[in-house]
């Protein structure tokens, strides 16, 4: 355990020297761009970000790693929650939809919505024939949604108000949905 917290510890003193180490090089940057040297400070700074889109993926990586390890852990403790100083940990399952079936959708709702509105009936003055409205509104509503598909970029759905508004309706049926498991470290309220 002294060995972890160790390392914990080296970890955040070099966490430290780098962001002091970057501060310095961006100061350093604009200094030679105070000076006129363009080309050299541009050249720089986009190496820089380049060294920085490199850790955050590094970051990024190890992250991706080091959570579904507390994730077991906290498992074989047979806890999903606990705190530890300022910070409370809770393991947080999450569903990521993608790949929605967005003419399905937005035709279920449109349609429940239609199914809400009190039916009428008119009278066809060409030919007598009793025409309930939803024949008149439908074609409409077909042409809106179609338009909408064509030019929106549906990228989620609320499944809360989906399952809310679209009776019997499970929105997991209607995507691909990938299940994750993630440690979650906040501040304690208090």
């Amino acid at each position: 355990m002294n060995n972890l917290k160790d390392k914990v510890a080296e970890i955040e003193e070099k966490r430290s020297e780098l962001r002091g180490l970057i501060s310095s090089t961006i100061s350093e940057a604009q200094d030679l761009a105070e000076g006129g040297e363009f080309e050299d400070s541009a050249n720089g700074l986009v190496d820089l970000l380049q060294v920085i889109a490199w850790a955050k993926a590094d970051i990024r990586e190890l992250d991706n790693e080091a959570n579904p390890s507390l994730v077991t852990v906290m498992d074989q403790m047979g806890t999903r929650k606990f705190d530890r100083g300022s910070l409370e940990i809770e393991r947080k399952v999450s569903n990521y939809r993608s790949n929605w079936q967005n003419d399905v959708l937005i035709r279920s709702v449109v349609n429940t919505c239609l199914d809400e509105i009190e039916q009428r009936t008119y009278v066809d003055q060409d030919t007598g024939e009793v025409v309930k409205e939803r024949s008149i509104v439908g074609p409409w509503m077909e042409a809106v949604i179609e338009r909408l598909l064509e030019c929106a970029a549906f990228r989620d759905w609320r499944v809360t108000a989906l399952r809310a508004h679209v009776p019997g309706l499970n929105p997991d049926d209607f995507c691909d949905v990938k299940r994750s498991t993630k440690a979650v470290l906040s501040r304690k309220k208090g």
